[in-house]
């Protein structure tokens, strides 16, 4: 009979040792402060896991759906990647005033004399080298102008029309209709161009900065093939109520390849361009959806997980979370997946 209460007594030890060992692995795993989370059961996990992915489910199901209607407006993957930040994107014209000048060395000096941002130099050549090789080599009227030139020419002009008889009013707003205010030009930035062309230049009689550019085969071939090289038309016929400025088939800005093709082939103004980006930007931003996730094992921790496309993989991070009893860096779980103090 001793003989069998020995036995007994060893398989007890054994037992509270193995239960001792179990017990050390969780709290190693998990810091436990609350004596009451630590009796949570598997039961408990796989529930919290259950209701927590359902919630997902739901959740991203939503999602899914506004995101759809929106794809059917717009072809996301049409779009180019940008930022409203890109100094290729900078928006000046008669209602945006320029934040600030071009320095002086950040200019650079075409092969022609003028100057432009130095960062558009190689663009604007290659265009030029592409325009004679088609036959219709450019002539280049005007290039970067600074506010201050901006200024003296606009002063003149008004004082030449005081001059013959007009009221100071009334000759700033005549002045107005043929030269940019101070401050507003594109012209400022060092990314916008006048050009015609040779046969334009040499052959046309009158002013040469006339929309009759538009429909030569030189203004066709710019309006066809500017886009290749970054530059776009800026102020397109019919659009003088978005732009506030008339057809100008010679006025060329440059603001990137990817860009100007979109602007180009979808037929929109840059102004719209840029509204359109916004509306991206921020749906992009509202497609990001941030859903905490409770650790059963240490309530005073919380998980966020941010939830992507991908629904089955969103889900498993948040089932592997649970199931590791919080261990997140231990398991290495899904680097979408990020601790947050609660």
């Amino acid at each position: 009979m001793k003989k069998y209460y020995g036995m007994a007594a060893a398989a007890g030890f054994l037992f509270l040792v193995l239960l001792t060992i179990q017990v050390n692995r969780v709290t190693a795993v998990t810091p436990i402060k609350n004596l009451s989370i630590a009796r949570s059961t598997t039961q408990t996990v796989t529930s919290a896991t259950t209701e927590s992915s359902s919630q997902t489910s739901t959740e991203y199901s939503e999602d899914a759906q506004e995101q759809a209607a929106v794809s059917d407006e717009v072809n996301e993957d049409d779009f180019p990647t940008v930022s409203l930040d890109d100094w290729s994107l900078a928006l000046v014209g008669p209602k945006n005033k320029i934040v600030s000048e071009i320095a002086q060395e950040d200019l650079g000096k075409l092969s022609n004399g003028y100057l432009v941002d130095k960062r558009i130099v190689s663009a604007y050549e290659e265009l030029a080298d592409a325009a004679k090789v088609a036959g219709y080599p450019l002539v280049m009227v005007s290039a970067y102008r600074s506010v201050e030139y901006q200024q003296e020419i606009f002063d003149a002009n008004v004082n030449s029309l005081i001059r013959q008889g007009n009221t100071k009013e009334e000759a700033i707003r005549i002045t107005k209709l043929t030269f940019t205010e101070p401050g507003y030009s594109e012209h400022h930035t060092g990314l916008a161009i006048d050009v015609i062309d040779e046969d334009w230049y040499q052959n046309h009689t009158g002013e040469l900065l006339n929309e009759g550019f538009g429909v030569t085969d030189g203004g066709k071939w710019l309006q066809a093939h500017a886009r290749e090289y970054g530059f776009i038309i800026r102020y397109p016929k019919g659009k003088h109520d978005i732009t506030q400025i008339d057809y100008e088939p010679w006025h060329l800005r440059y603001v990137g390849v990817e860009v100007a093709t979109y602007i180009e082939e979808h037929e929109v103004t840059f102004e719209e361009f840029l509204d359109e980006a916004k509306e991206h930007i921020t749906r992009k931003e509202a497609e990001l959806s941030y859903h905490e996730v409770a650790d059963p094992l240490q309530e005073d921790w919380i998980f966020t997980n941010s939830l992507t496309r991908n629904q089955e993989n969103s889900q498993r991070a948040q089932e592997e979370l649970l199931m590791s009893g919080g261990d997140l860096f231990a398991k290495n779980v899904f680097s979408q997946t990020k601790e947050v103090k609660k």
